[in-house]
Protein backbone atom coordinates (compact mmCIF):
# COMPACT_ATOMS: atom_id res chain seq x y z
CA UNK A 1 0.00 0.00 0.00
CA UNK A 2 2.99 2.66 0.78
CA UNK A 3 4.50 1.96 -2.51
CA UNK A 4 2.06 2.70 -4.25
CA UNK A 5 1.41 5.70 -2.24
CA UNK A 6 5.07 6.65 -2.68
CA UNK A 7 5.17 5.83 -6.10
CA UNK A 8 2.22 7.76 -7.49
CA UNK A 9 3.22 10.90 -5.42
CA UNK A 10 6.98 10.71 -6.62
CA UNK A 11 6.16 9.43 -9.87
CA UNK A 12 3.97 13.00 -10.11
CA UNK A 13 6.61 14.97 -8.62
CA UNK A 14 9.08 13.95 -11.64
CA UNK A 15 6.19 13.81 -14.59
CA UNK A 16 5.41 17.44 -13.32
CA UNK A 17 8.62 18.74 -12.95
CA UNK A 18 9.93 17.45 -16.17
CA UNK A 19 6.85 18.61 -18.01
CA UNK A 20 6.98 22.28 -16.49
CA UNK A 21 11.02 22.10 -17.75
CA UNK A 22 10.05 21.14 -21.51
CA UNK A 23 7.40 23.37 -21.53
CA UNK A 24 9.20 26.66 -20.13
CA UNK A 25 12.82 25.18 -22.04
CA UNK A 26 11.85 22.97 -25.31
CA UNK A 27 13.81 21.01 -23.83
CA UNK A 28 12.24 17.27 -24.47
CA UNK A 29 13.04 15.79 -21.12
CA UNK A 30 9.21 14.85 -20.62
CA UNK A 31 9.12 13.66 -24.06
CA UNK A 32 11.84 11.32 -23.28
CA UNK A 33 10.46 10.74 -19.59
CA UNK A 34 7.22 9.24 -21.50
CA UNK A 35 9.14 7.35 -24.46
CA UNK A 36 8.00 4.19 -25.23
CA UNK A 37 9.87 3.58 -29.01
CA UNK A 38 12.07 1.01 -27.78
CA UNK A 39 8.91 -1.17 -26.03
CA UNK A 40 8.05 -3.75 -28.70
CA UNK A 41 4.67 -4.86 -28.42
CA UNK A 42 3.55 -1.52 -28.48
CA UNK A 43 2.62 1.62 -30.96
CA UNK A 44 5.39 4.41 -30.71
CA UNK A 45 3.08 6.93 -29.67
CA UNK A 46 0.19 6.44 -27.20
CA UNK A 47 -1.72 9.38 -25.91
CA UNK A 48 -0.36 11.44 -23.09
CA UNK A 49 -2.13 9.74 -20.04
CA UNK A 50 -1.69 6.66 -21.54
CA UNK A 51 2.30 7.24 -21.28
CA UNK A 52 1.92 9.01 -18.27
CA UNK A 53 0.27 6.32 -16.49
CA UNK A 54 3.27 3.87 -17.31
CA UNK A 55 5.55 6.05 -16.29
CA UNK A 56 3.51 5.86 -12.75
CA UNK A 57 3.40 1.56 -13.28
CA UNK A 58 7.04 2.12 -12.81
CA UNK A 59 7.42 4.32 -10.43
CA UNK A 60 5.19 2.71 -8.13
CA UNK A 61 7.74 -0.51 -8.55
CA UNK A 62 10.08 1.07 -7.68
CA UNK A 63 8.92 2.78 -4.85
CA UNK A 64 7.52 -0.34 -3.61
CA UNK A 65 11.10 -1.60 -3.97
CA UNK A 66 12.51 1.43 -1.78
CA UNK A 67 9.52 1.03 1.04
CA UNK A 68 11.02 -2.85 1.17
CA UNK A 69 14.90 -1.57 0.97
CA UNK A 70 14.07 1.32 4.05
CA UNK A 71 12.43 -1.47 6.21
CA UNK A 72 15.34 -3.46 5.80
CA UNK A 73 18.08 -0.34 6.92
CA UNK A 74 16.23 2.46 7.61
CA UNK A 75 18.41 5.19 5.57
CA UNK A 76 15.71 6.50 3.17
CA UNK A 77 17.33 9.79 2.71
CA UNK A 78 20.20 7.95 1.41
CA UNK A 79 18.52 5.49 -0.48
CA UNK A 80 15.98 8.00 -2.27
CA UNK A 81 18.97 10.09 -3.43
CA UNK A 82 20.67 6.63 -4.66
CA UNK A 83 17.62 5.58 -6.63
CA UNK A 84 17.38 9.43 -8.10
CA UNK A 85 21.04 9.22 -9.65
CA UNK A 86 21.28 5.48 -10.42
CA UNK A 87 17.54 6.35 -12.46
CA UNK A 88 18.79 9.28 -13.83
CA UNK A 89 21.67 7.36 -15.91
CA UNK A 90 18.69 5.55 -17.80
CA UNK A 91 19.32 9.21 -19.95
CA UNK A 92 22.26 7.68 -22.11
CA UNK A 93 20.56 4.31 -22.96
CA UNK A 94 16.76 5.94 -23.55
CA UNK A 95 18.22 8.80 -25.83
CA UNK A 96 20.02 6.35 -28.10
CA UNK A 97 16.83 4.13 -28.75
CA UNK A 98 14.66 7.06 -30.63
CA UNK A 99 14.80 10.27 -32.13
CA UNK A 100 12.45 12.07 -30.74
CA UNK A 101 13.81 12.84 -27.50
CA UNK A 102 16.98 14.81 -26.71
CA UNK A 103 20.65 13.84 -27.83
CA UNK A 104 22.79 11.92 -25.85
CA UNK A 105 25.62 15.09 -25.65
CA UNK A 106 22.71 17.42 -24.50
CA UNK A 107 24.30 17.84 -21.30
CA UNK A 108 21.49 20.92 -20.55
CA UNK A 109 19.16 18.26 -21.21
CA UNK A 110 20.57 15.57 -19.08
CA UNK A 111 21.12 18.37 -15.91
CA UNK A 112 17.82 18.66 -16.09
CA UNK A 113 16.63 14.73 -16.27
CA UNK A 114 19.27 14.58 -13.43
CA UNK A 115 17.83 17.41 -11.40
CA UNK A 116 14.48 15.94 -11.99
CA UNK A 117 15.53 12.69 -10.80
CA UNK A 118 17.07 14.11 -7.80
CA UNK A 119 13.88 15.68 -6.75
CA UNK A 120 12.21 12.08 -7.46
CA UNK A 121 14.54 10.46 -5.16
CA UNK A 122 14.28 13.45 -2.28
CA UNK A 123 10.36 13.38 -2.68
CA UNK A 124 10.86 9.39 -1.98
CA UNK A 125 13.26 10.24 0.86
CA UNK A 126 11.08 12.99 2.57
CA UNK A 127 7.66 10.16 2.33
CA UNK A 128 10.20 7.10 3.38
CA UNK A 129 11.26 9.47 6.32
CA UNK A 130 7.30 9.48 7.21
CA UNK A 131 6.41 6.46 6.53
CA UNK A 132 9.41 5.27 8.67
CA UNK A 133 8.06 7.60 11.50
CA UNK A 134 4.68 6.28 11.37
CA UNK A 135 5.94 2.91 11.35
CA UNK A 136 7.98 3.56 14.60
CA UNK A 137 4.81 5.19 16.27
CA UNK A 138 2.60 2.24 15.56
CA UNK A 139 4.85 -0.09 17.41
CA UNK A 140 4.81 2.16 19.89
Amino acid sequence: MYGLLLGLISGFVLGFFLKWIQYVTGSLVYTLLLNIDFVPFLPERLPEPIEFALHLFVAIIIAWIYSLWIRISPHPWKYGIYIGVASSLLFIPLTLMSDRVPEITDIVAYGYWLAGHLLYGLSLGFMGTLLLKRQNRQKQ
